[in-house]
């Protein structure tokens, strides 16, 4: 929950987000919601690295690795922090990466799906970068409603408003 680079959300405003999914669609007596307030150093796979041994020290059984985790720009290539994990020993960590590719909502499926889970097709799919969020939220928009939960979308959109004051 530390310092993001400029124009990342900020942590006070990915706590509400999360408080607010905690209230109203997780269920009570099977989430705990713990966080570390280191700063993003943007290290691409070393930093994932350093997550997983994080999230281990914090007792985590698995670390989800998407696209791009812990990147900024085309430095790295987008699953290259999920190959570091096959260069180190089996036994070398407790923690289990669970690889996750281009991730989507799916309108067949009727939910978020992946490359590796879903066989429709490209038009069945919603599929929106961060960029494109951001973009969206700084002009006053709501992503569509399939994107993000619609309490999480109203604080976001708060916070990009206040930003333009």
């Amino acid at each position: 929950m530390g310092k993001l680079k400029a124009g990342d959300i900020p942590a006070d405003i990915r706590m509400k987000c999360y408080e607010i999914l905690l209230q109203k669609y997780y269920p009570k007596d099977r989430v705990v919601l713990k966080v570390y307030p280191m700063e993003m150093r943007y290290g691409g796979p070393r930093e994932a690295l350093l997550h997983a041994i994080f999230r281990q020290n914090y007792g985590c059984s698995h670390l989800i690795i998407g696209r791009d985790h812990a990147g900024v720009g085309d430095y790295y290539g987008p699953f290259d922090a999920q190959k570091i994990f096959a260069e180190i020993e089996n036994d070398a960590l407790y923690i289990k990466p669970l690889n996750i590719d281009w991730t989507f909502w799916c309108h067949k499926c009727d939910g978020m799906a992946s490359m590796k889970t879903c066989p429709h097709s490209k038009e069945d799919r919603v599929l929106i970068s961060g960029t494109k969020v951001r973009e969206l939220l700084a002009n006053g928009e709501m992503p569509p409603k399939e994107f993000s939960r619609p309490e999480v979308a109203e604080i976001l959109v708060d916070y990009y408003k206040n930003q333009k004051n």
